[in-house]
């Protein structure tokens, strides 16, 4: 463990909080967030501050990346054809006022998946008929995503 001092730029373990270290009183640690709330911490769950990975945190455009995707999502975003996946880039780039957007291919996955679960169904019939299981599985995906990104699972419990 390192040792901290009073003062120090501070995160938990988990990255998840982090401040200035304003007391310790034993083995407990107070911690003033950016935000003025002082919280207190097991001084063993503490570590001096690191900065992000510039690389991890931040997209090619210079967005935050969004929520990383589940295994079920990464699954169904592999298994989008070429071709329909050009087809809604083309769509998704060309934009809703046909003025131009960022590459769909430098999108966040979790963009990316929702974008084409937005476009999918604008397609072509002839270029959805082959694919008609990606379509139902993107159309319950939809369903199954309450309008603050929740899913109905996370609601009913």
């Amino acid at each position: 463990m390192a040792r901290l001092s009073i003062g120090d730029r501070v995160s938990d373990v988990s990255g998840a909080h982090e401040g200035r270290l304003i007391d310790i009183d034993g083995e407990t640690a107070y911690v003033m967030q950016a935000n003025g709330v002082e919280i207190e911490f097991p001084l063993a769950k503490l570590k001096p501050y690191e900065e992000p990975d510039a690389k991890a945190s931040v997209s090619v455009a210079g967005q935050p990346h969004g929520p990383t995707l589940n295994l079920i999502q990464r699954r169904l975003l592999a298994s989008v054809p070429d071709e329909i996946r050009r087809a809604v880039a083309q769509s998704y780039e060309k934009g809703a006022d046909g003025g131009p957007r960022q590459a769909f291919a430098d999108l966040p996955d979790d963009k990316k998946l929702e974008t084409i679960r937005i476009y999918l169904p604008s397609l072509p019939r002839h270029l959805l008929s082959p694919h008609l299981k990606l379509v139902v599985a993107f159309r319950d995906m939809a369903k199954d995503v309450a309008p603050r990104g929740e899913s109905r699972h996370t609601r009913r419990a």
